[in-house]
């Protein structure tokens, strides 16, 4: 990195080379213009160093000044001038350039001259600034005795218009082209250009290279300039001026032209004048030409916006002609109404026959209003496009009124608000959704609510007939206190079910079994309704074995729901039928009852979550409602589907499940018909009774798990939480842990791990019993060292039968 000294340094020596290369430039111009000075070696009527000093301050700044003040000493130092004089004439010359830049840059004047203000400010500054170095030059020329007194008015009137075209020419050509203007883009532009250069040259010659001249020949180059000026803008002006120029003055020293009948010297100062108007004539047409294409321009960048708004915002432009009917369209509403481009007729008609029959009323009602009282027209409407599709459009428009007041157009804009109602139909379709979603979420909880208390109450009741001193009255109480946990089971089981299947966590256990053990464990399940209800239950499944690739429990779950269903809507001596079929490589299992039957409307509605048809307010079918949506959904998981049918009210209904029919050859595995609980328990027999810790939070749960196995014979102590369980098993160093997970502080997983680092419960079999039966959870549970995982509640003799099986593990 460079100092800021060396920096320094090199900031100086590039203004010092711009300052230079300034004087040089100065002088090679000074000595073109003093090679013209016949009248006095020190004044020319043509001085293009005034305009490159001007274009100089104002390109490079105030670093060009002293590249003026020594190119302007050194070329009239050598014009036979004494020094001071020669000094002071340069200063003249410096100063001239320094005010002409400060007035332009004051007032915001711009290079590329494509403003009218920007050449009328440079008119002004090359008429003020010259009468600067004029008076200071023929002042200084009087007092040195260089020219006599009485010739220096018309020296100065020599000296400031050559300084004053220098600035119109020279400076001009010199900023427009350091502007990094470019020509316009256009085909054959290069070509025109040389034309143009070409006319310049052929009208030049034939205004300056006559001799003798005629009348008002010089003119001629007017056409050529105006034809720069108008097609290519100021930087073919500026050339057209300098070019005409150059060869004006040569051919006028050269006694040629219209302006060399007052001498070689004489005619360059009409010359001047004539150069001066030149000049402003091309500079202010250059200029409005520049504004008006940039004006038009912008106005095509303005349209070209517009235009991709108007199709981002998916709209157009329309004005329609009241008296005529004619109505004009811009290219994007087309497309927004089906149509091709330039496929609308422009007529009233034609847009009335796209507008949607229901809604073309409405719609000229509304034109109606608007051309009656001058309000806005706003209107939302459908129309049919020749495409067929059905779009909606917004349509605001505002009458015109002529001198007389009378409506005479209509002008506006056709939004295309498809998408909006779409989105607005699809949230009024989901409002409506969530509506009937939070109704029937209400109306489950008040049917969850009757169907929990429902069981509980008849326990309540029973528990009080337990201590009866009729025995059979005891075991009455008992009898439906089993029916009704089975019942409690059941519902927990099914919410249970569908909270699976809804979050996707539902696994299938697949394997080849055979329909028939299938139908056989789900008929099992429900017999004992079936029996106490007192109807007839007829099976038809084919002789040859029908096997299917399945999970065997969660397919008799579906056939024993629908059996169950059956069972629930059917009076009681009704009649149930269970067929199957093949059908193309699936089987067809139907399952119909001669109930209420269904009606059509509620057909598709019965497998939706909690649906149950409009029951009465006494439920005397009880359940959730969750049997089908059960049913369907592990059907769909199986591969297959489940569909309702039914010829009407009090005709019955069918529930038809189709399932692929499995084509491997290995053999099926038999489906173990559902174990019941029962009232009795098989006898200890020769299975000695084991230490028992059972460690669960609920105090009335533990004693009932404690009195169940005591009562059993096995020795049992109990823990409410972590720490006081594992402080029971260094003592008591129990051969069974019934553990539970959801324990308070210190969860069972710690409890079990902490339980393996017991001396003496190594060998104990550790058991979870809990209400948390996930895939994961089961995981967790191997992970911390159980050995067995049951879900609550656990039924009493599987509980008891459990741990008369379990044996220490081996050391």
């Amino acid at each position: 990195m460079s100092s800021p000294r060396r920096s320094l340094r090199k900031i100086r020596g590039t203004d010092l080379l711009v300052g230079l290369g300034v004087a040089i430039l100065y002088v090679a111009a000074a000595k073109v213009g003093l090679a013209l000075a016949l009248q006095a070696a020190q004044v020319s009527a043509v001085w293009p160093p005034t305009g490159l000093a001007l274009a100089a301050l104002l390109r490079l700044g105030p670093r060009a000044a002293p590249g003026v003040l020594l190119g302007a000493f050194v070329a009239n130092a050598t014009a036979g001038e004494p020094l001071w004089v020669a000094a002071g004439i340069a200063v003249g010359n410096t100063f001239e350039a320094v005010v002409g830049a400060t007035l332009l840059s004051r007032i915001g004047f711009d290079g590329r001259l494509a403003r009218r203000r920007d050449a009328l400010a440079l008119l002004g500054a090359a008429v003020v600034s010259p009468a600067i170095a004029a008076t200071v030059g023929v002042s200084c020329l009087g007092a040195g005795g260089v020219q006599p007194a009485s010739s220096l008015q018309g020296l100065w009137r020599v000296w400031w218009l050559g300084d004053g075209l220098g600035d119109l020419v020279v400076a001009p050509l010199l900023l427009v082209w350091t502007s990094r203007q470019s020509l316009p883009r256009r085909s054959g532009v290069v070509v025109e250009a040389f034309a143009l250069l070409a006319g310049l040259f052929v009208a030049s010659a034939i205004a300056f290279g006559q001799v003798p001249p005629s009348a008002a020949l010089e003119y001629v180059v007017f056409p050529v300039l105006i034809w720069g000026a108008l097609r290519f803008g100021p930087p073919a002006t500026t050339v057209v001026t300098a070019g005409t120029y150059a060869i004006a003055v040569w051919a006028t020293h050269r006694g040629l032209g219209p302006f060399a009948g007052a001498g070689s010297e004489g005619g360059l100062v009409p010359l001047q004048l004539f150069m001066a108007v030149f000049a402003m004539t091309g500079l202010l047409l250059a200029a409005v030409a520049a504004q008006h294409r940039e004006a038009r321009e912008s106005a095509q960048l303005s349209e070209s916006r517009l235009i991709l708004a108007l199709r981002a915002a998916r709209m157009g432009v329309w004005d329609w002609n009241v008296a005529s009917g004619e109505v004009r369209w811009s290219g994007e509403l087309e497309p927004l109404h089906g149509l091709i481009q330039g496929g609308f007729a422009g007529t009233y008609e034609a847009f009335r026959a796209l507008i949607h029959p229901d809604d073309r009323g409405r719609v000229e009602t509304e034109i109606r209003k608007s051309l009656e009282s001058r309000a806005p027209y706003e209107a939302e409407f459908r129309i049919r496009g020749a495409d067929g599709v059905e779009r909606w459009t917004d349509a605001r428009g505002q009458v015109v009124d002529d001198d007389a007041g009378k409506p005479v157009r209509m002008v506006g804009v056709g939004i295309d608000v498809s998408r909006r109602k779409h989105l607005e139909e699809e949230l009024r379709v989901n409002a409506e959704q969530l509506a009937e979603t939070d109704r029937r979420k209400d109306e489950f909880l008040a049917m969850l609510s009757h169907e929990l208390r429902n069981p509980l109450a008849p326990i309540l009741h029973a528990v009080e007939l337990l201590g009866h001193e009729d025995p059979r009255r005891a075991a009455q109480a008992r009898e439906i206190i089993r029916r009704q946990s089975e019942h409690l089971t059941r519902l927990v089981d099914d919410l249970l079910d569908v909270s699976r299947i809804t979050r996707g966590t539902v696994r299938l256990e697949r394997r080849r079994v055979a329909l028939k053990d299938v139908v056989d464990a789900a008929v099992d399940t429900w017999r004992h309704l079936i029996a106490r209800r007192r109807q007839e239950l007829s099976v038809e499944i084919p002789e040859e074995p029908v096997l299917i690739e399945a999970d065997p429990t969660r397919l008799a779950q579906v056939i024993a729901n629908l059996l169950h269903n059956a069972a629930k809507f059917t009076p009681e001596g009704g009649r149930i039928a269970i067929t199957a079929a093949r059908e193309d490589g699936r089987v067809a299992l139907a399952v119909r009852d001669d109930g209420p039957g269904i009606a059509p409307e509620h057909l598709e509605r019965v497998f939706e979550l909690f649906v149950q048809g409009p029951p009465p307010l006494d439920r005397p079918q009880g359940g959730l409602g969750l049997g089908l949506t059960l049913a369907r959904r592990l059907a769909e998981l199986h591969g297959g589907t489940l569909e309702a049918a039914s010829e009407g009210a009090g005709r019955g209904s069918e529930f038809v499940v189709r399932l692929p029919v499995s084509t491997s050859a290995s053999e099926p595995v038999v489906v173990p018909k559902e174990r019941r609980m029962k009232t009795g328990r098989a006898p200890l027999g020769t299975v000695r009774g084991r230490r028992v810790l059972v460690v669960e939070d609920n105090a009335d749960a533990r004693d009932a798990m404690r009195f169940l196995l005591e009562e059993d014979g096995h020795d049992v102590r109990t823990a409410g939480d972590g720490p006081g369980a594992i402080e029971e098993a260094r003592d008591f160093q129990p051969e069974v842990v019934l553990l539970d997970i959801g324990l308070p502080g210190m969860d069972g997983y710690e409890v079990g791990r902490a339980l393996r680092g017991i001396p003496g419960c190594e060998r104990a079999s550790i058991v979870a019993v809990s209400g948390y039966g996930q895939a994961e959870d089961r995981a967790r549970s191997r992970a911390a060292g159980f050995d067995q995982h049951l879900l609550k509640p656990v039924a009493p003799d599987r509980l008891l039968d459990l741990v008369r099986r379990l044996v220490p593990k081996a050391s």
